[in-house]
């Protein structure tokens, strides 16, 4: 059973890695994101101050439990029905499950669509590009400033919706990697920062244990992920600088964006992380997305290597 695992594993990288998402096709997370919001307000409300801070802790925790238990339990169920008929069936289903949580399709050539339009249309064309890429407005004016920013999301992305998902489907299968997605996206709308302050006021106790829970379920993970992005700067073909990526990771470790700082000798995060060794131009943008592909090359190949084994 492990062999079919890895080959659909396999099979699901391939499959984003080609087509990336549908947008003719019903997407899960599209679905899942809208619940969150009904949750969000549902649960909530708008008088937050009339609600106590433990009770609003414990509305947190109820919406981790409100996402997670249907989507636990309909892909497990689902997972175990296709096993159950055969396993070429079992392995479809997981493979198109495991392509459903990876959004490295959408990053490569996101980040690539930035860049071009600054070379074909100038910076406003590519700010418009990159809000649409990034689904924020940017405050940035620069082309500079744009290109970090851009840059700062693909990396992150590379973490939370790429490697992340990729290594739990691989311990987990479809179930942890589909868990792991709901708890991003409930993260992403209500959660804190690490430092204790909330997106929004709104959010700072209610957002509290999903910022936590997807901070404990992705510190080994991201570690990981961190150290193949180092080895992936040093050992791949690109632009990179891979003794720059290592030092730069191990003095700062923030995901892999800390390894994509080194990599490219700039500074991203609002200038948090890494130093600023080189001039910032959009052509860093075809870098940081080499790196990403590099990197998911990497693991397709341990797949491999794998499934000859076993």
């Amino acid at each position: 059973m492990f062999k079919y695992h890895l080959l659909a594993l396999l099979l699901g990288t391939v499959l984003d890695a080609i087509f990336g998402r549908i947008y003719s096709i019903w997407n899960p997370f599209d679905t899942i994101k809208e619940y969150v919001r009904f949750l969000d307000r549902a649960l909530l409300g708008d008088e937050i101050i009339l609600i106590e801070d433990s009770k609003q802790r414990q509305l947190g925790l109820w919406l981790v439990f409100l996402v997670i238990a249907p989507v636990l339990a309909v892909v497990l169920f689902f997972n175990m029905l296709f096993y159950e008929i055969s396993i070429f069936t079992g392995v479809i289903f997981e493979a198109f499950a495991t392509y459903l949580c990876l959004e490295g399709h959408y990053l490569f050539y996101g980040g690539r669509a930035v860049m071009s339009e600054y070379y074909g249309s100038g910076f406003v064309a590519m700010k418009r590009m990159a809000e649409k890429f990034t689904s924020s407005d940017s405050k940035a004016d620069t082309a500079e400033a744009l290109t970090k920013e851009t840059i700062t999301y693909i990396a992150s992305g590379a973490t939370d919706l790429v490697l992340n998902p990729f290594l739990i489907a691989f311990f987990f299968g479809p179930v942890g990697a589909f868990l792991y997605r709901c708890l991003h996206i409930i993260e992403s709308r209500v959660g804190i920062f690490s430092n204790g302050c909330s997106k929004e006021n709104r959010y700072m106790l209610f957002g509290y244990y999903p910022a936590k829970l997807i901070y404990l379920i992705g510190y080994i993970p991201n570690r990981i992920n961190g150290a193949l992005t180092v080895f992936a700067a040093k050992y791949t073909f690109g632009d990179f600088n891979g003794k720059n990526a290592q030092y730069i990771h191990l003095r700062d470790r923030f995901k892999a964006v800390s390894a994509y700082a080194g990599a490219l000798g700039i500074t991203l995060k609002n200038g948090h992380i890494g130093d600023e060794d080189n001039i910032t131009s959009p052509k860093a943008l075809r870098t940081a997305t080499n790196l990403l592909r590099n990197t998911c090359m990497i693991y397709q190949l341990i797949l491999v290597i794998l499934l000859l084994i076993f």
